[in-house]
């Protein structure tokens, strides 16, 4: 069953009802809904290339405006940071590789217009990462996690290091070594999203189409926060329909999902986009990604868990049960990046040692 038959915000990104159709009243919470996710320069962009601008209340129409003027704002000062980064990446001999919301801008997927983002996420080879971190402090990035052991978990069990921060510009930058954590349930392998990685404009690189989408899948259903998630499974959706633009071929997707070891997160975004934002997913499809995997806990229980956390995070939009939902998948979550041992460790570490580290760091 989709989901966008009632809920307005779905429906006017998908384009599946007009601008036209809905009340004063009704725009209230769209624009509160889109707030919270960050979509709403999104919306603006899409309603524009419908040309049902005019058809939004004069009241409602700033709000579009503005957030659209932010999203251009972030996409400024994407490429600025990007020409920073090309000469860094140059003298190493490394490509430049971008995921997530700036691959998306920058190799002009038409779902990608009106998106915000809040850092800058970076794909090297691990080998390489010492050298590029010693390099980007000469050019004013230092790191944001201090403590030991926040090292040491970005360090030896994610799939990144501690995030950067420039001293000057304050943005911030996320290098990844591979997709998930090196100590998750599924093993994707690195080298292979680096044999299939595109250019898209001059020393400028992104993950192939195919592994794009089961990156943003990766990203969705193997994560234990879900506060961006309607906006990152609008991303998947959009993706979607980018390359039904043009001849794409599932079943290539279903055997990089397959080869990759990521057919659960996949076959978790198909079954959702298509429920949330009607994605022209065929039933087909999903029948054959089910055949591949089959989920350990009931769908019905994940629908019930996936349906609540992955409405805007809004409290007109919120369903009884999100805050359950919520703890469970973020349980959920570590379980399926850690082995069992390390994860009650994690976990007792961030609830009885984090807070007083934090405090000693602060005085």
């Amino acid at each position: 069953m989709s989901m966008t038959a009632f809920h307005p915000l779905c429906a006017l990104l998908t384009g599946d009802v007009k601008a036209k159709d809905f009340l004063l009243s009704e725009w209230n919470l769209i624009i509160q809904q889109g707030r919270s996710t960050h979509v709403l320069g999104m919306l603006y962009s899409r309603l524009s290339q419908r040309e049902q601008l005019a058809d939004v209340p004069a009241s409602v129409q700033w709000h579009l405006e503005a957030a659209s003027i932010v999203s251009d704002k972030y996409l400024r000062d994407t490429k600025a940071e990007i020409k920073y980064f090309l000469p860094v990446f140059s003298s190493l001999g490394q490509r430049l590789i971008l995921l997530k919301g700036a691959a998306y801008v920058i190799s002009g997927k038409s779902c990608a217009v009106g998106r915000t983002f809040s850092d800058i996420d970076i794909l090297l080879p691990k080998e390489s990462l010492q050298e590029l971190e010693s390099a980007l402090q000469w050019h004013g990035w230092v790191g944001t996690n201090q403590s030991a052991y926040d090292q040491r978990y970005y360090r030896e069990w994610m799939h990144e290091i501690p995030p950067l921060i420039h001293v000057k510009r304050h943005t911030v930058i996320d290098i990844h070594h591979t997709i998930l954590p090196l100590t998750a349930a599924l093993k994707p392998v690195a080298s292979k999203l680096f044999e299939s990685a595109q250019e898209v404009t001059e020393g400028v690189w992104t993950l192939s189409d195919i592994d794009m989408l089961l990156h943003s899948a990766t990203h969705l259903f193997m994560d234990t926060e879900f506060d961006h998630a309607f906006r990152d499974l609008l991303d998947f959706d959009g993706l979607i329909r980018s390359a039904l633009e043009q001849e794409f071929d599932w079943q290539a997707l279903l055997r990089r999902a397959e080869e990759m070891d990521l057919i659960p997160p996949l076959y978790y975004a198909l079954r959702y986009s298509r429920r949330m934002f009607n994605t022209p997913v065929p039933a087909e499809v999903l029948v054959d990604c089910g055949h591949l995997w089959q989920p350990a806990l009931p769908l019905r229980l994940m629908d019930m868990l996936f349906d609540r956390v992955i409405m805007p995070p809004h409290n007109s939009a919120q369903r009884k049960g999100t805050a359950i939902a919520r703890k469970l998948l973020f349980v959920r979550g570590h379980y399926l990046r850690m082995p069992f041992g390390l994860l009650v460790r994690h976990l007792f570490h961030k609830a009885f040692i984090s807070p007083y580290e934090k405090d000693s760091i602060a005085k």
